[in-house]
């Protein structure tokens, strides 16, 4: 019963987490503040301290799993022909469909159309790091949407695949990229 009742709880904080940055953000399109909202929340800091402040007042989950070994996620991510710079970020060559899937346990903080990178989707995942797919052929998340480890994220048809992966608020590299990519996607 009183977990029936924390999940109500989460439920209603979230809601109103939600209410207040759309409240925030339209008075702030009005120029009845000074705070520009959408930096807020979709900077990676923000995002981790609102994240440990809701695991504070919620507490963690009672059946917290701690993983020994864990399956491949994402191997297709690797089966790119070529790699470009772009954009802060990288073009990845697919000559298949691959699909995209989390790596992690994380959060939808972007989902839209990007000039540079067509369909766009940022996940912020719960190891304090933000990653953008870009030129994706299809998604159906919204942003603030929980997701888990495996699941799919979006589709990408044959082509290029934006990618860019921030950690501590710093983008990484070509080197630093592909080896995350490995350590990410392969057991």
């Amino acid at each position: 019963m009183d977990e029936v009742v924390n999940k109500k709880w989460k439920w209603i904080a979230a809601f109103l987490l939600c209410a207040l940055v759309l409240i925030g953000n339209g008075m702030q399109e009005r120029g009845q503040i000074n705070i520009d909202v959408k930096k807020i929340v979709y900077s990676s800091e923000d995002l981790t301290v609102m994240r440990n402040v809701l695991r504070e007042i919620f507490g963690e989950e009672s059946d917290a799993k701690i993983t020994v070994s864990s399956e491949p996620v994402n191997q297709e991510l690797l089966s790119f022909v070529a790699i470009k710079p772009y954009d802060n970020g990288y073009l990845l060559s697919f000559e298949e469909t691959i699909p995209i899937l989390a790596i992690e346990n994380g959060l939808v903080v972007y989902t839209g159309h990007s000039k540079t990178t067509g369909k766009t989707i940022s996940v912020y995942y719960e190891d304090n790091t933000t990653v953008t797919y870009g030129n994706v052929d299809s998604f159906s998340l919204l942003p603030y949407t929980s997701i888990e480890r495996g699941s799919t994220i979006a589709n990408k048809e044959p082509g290029d695949l934006y990618l860019k992966i921030e950690q501590d608020g710093r983008v990484l590299n070509l080197e630093e990229t592909l080896q995350w990519m490995k350590e990410h996607t392969q057991p």
